[in-house]
């Protein structure tokens, strides 16, 4: 794995943009979290399981992994006003 895949996907295209020359990274990065904003208050129980499943790793990663995006969902309807909470 690169570097650039170990980095946080924003910070990696934030990077991205700057390489490319792009000076209003800010304006980009912001849409680009309006975005995935939009689709976490989209995302059900169901898109959950298949991610989960998806990733193809141990239990434990797997236990670890629905800990973070219960955490994730927790921040983000706590900050970011997102109502739907898939894994409530």
């Amino acid at each position: 794995m690169n570097k650039t895949q170990r980095v946080h996907f924003l910070t990696a295209y934030t990077e991205y943009l700057w390489e490319q020359g792009i000076k209003t990274e800010e304006a980009y990065v912001g849409d680009a979290s309006r975005f995935l904003r939009f689709l976490a208050g989209r995302a059900t129980a169901d898109d959950v399981t298949l991610f989960l499943r998806g990733n193809g790793h141990s239990t434990h990663y797997a236990r670890r992994l629905r800990n973070n995006l219960r955490k994730f969902y927790e921040f983000a309807t706590e900050r970011l006003g997102i109502d739907n909470n898939p894994l409530a």
